[in-house]
């Protein structure tokens, strides 16, 4: 019995000189990351035995106010005001091991845990840009930097559900800012604001009116290309049905004193016969208002 309390005596004596001796080779669970090669041998410069790790330890060497300095600037340890928020000296309440660890490999970023927002003071919480890059693509370009109202701390994707009036109001209304403009025949020869027609609501139906230019009614719901040859919706003619041709209006036209054949619609709305009005009348008159 002597024997065997001796023996074990003899033999945890040993192991505890071999574990203060050489603890990497006994107990070092893995490698540690390529920033920590030079005290890989010194487990006590993180450890204290039978402790764990203390804050106090990291931040012998990591500063909570330098940390993201040389991520920032590529090693040079400089950082320019307002570019990036070094937000770890406001992390002081937790354990550093709570988004880090080691013994994961040489690759850094196998020594990170998970982080969540909720750390963070919710002033920085808030202000998604003091620690991210505004994304650079047309629509951000134009909203303001109120990302929650979009995206989550959980995920950037999926967003939520998207306001226009986010929007900064002089972009509001400059669509092609953002939106591809339609390819479509029609749309390729319309000019203005989408908002004539389309709400940021929703895209379709829109409402668009022909009546403001002139009524379908009668015979003269027709294809567009009746009245819009070649399908350029800019431009129109009147000269694609019934006796309409040139030398007949201007026959017509002529005993009213209206030599301006190119606008009809400054007259006739609809199909209803002598609609236009003396007033109406005047900008076709030698002499009126050509446009």
């Amino acid at each position: 019995m002597k024997n065997l309390i001796f023996t074990g005596v003899v033999a945890s004596a040993v192991f505890i000189f071999l574990m203060v001796q050489y603890p990497h080779s006994l107990l070092s669970p893995g490698e540690v990351s390529q920033g920590h090669q030079d005290i890989k041998q010194q487990c006590f410069s993180c450890h204290q035995a039978f402790g764990g790790i203390e804050n106090k330890k990291c931040i012998a060497c990591h500063a909570l106010t330098d940390i993201g300095k040389d991520s920032i600037r590529g090693g040079t340890g400089s950082i320019a005001m307002g570019e990036k928020v070094l937000f770890h000296k406001n992390l002081d309440k937790y354990a550093c091991t709570t988004c880090h660890t080691d013994h994961a490999g040489l690759n850094p970023g196998s020594a990170l845990k998970g982080f969540e927002h909720e750390m963070l003071p919710e002033t920085i919480v808030n202000d998604c840009i003091a620690c991210h890059q505004k994304p650079q693509d047309k629509l951000h370009h134009q909203l303001t930097d109120a990302c929650a109202k979009c995206h989550t701390t959980k995920a950037w994707l999926p967003e939520l559900a998207f306001n226009h009036d986010m929007v900064q109001p002089a972009d509001r209304k400059n669509c092609v800012g953002c939106h591809e403009t339609p390819t479509d025949t029609f749309h390729s020869t319309v000019k203005g604001e989408c908002t004539k027609c389309h709400t940021t609501d929703k895209w379709v139906p829109s409402t668009f009116d022909h009546s403001a230019y002139f009524v379908l009614d009668g015979d003269h719901n027709a294809k567009c290309a009746t009245c819009h040859v070649t399908n350029n919706y800019s431009t129109y003619t009147c000269y694609g049905c019934h006796e309409h041709t040139a030398s007949n209006i201007l026959q017509e036209h002529r005993e009213e004193g209206i030599v301006n054949l190119t606008n009809c619609v400054s007259c006739h709305k609809s199909a209803k016969k002598n609609e236009g009005g003396e007033g109406s009348r005047e900008k076709g008159r030698e002499g009126g208002d050509d446009d």
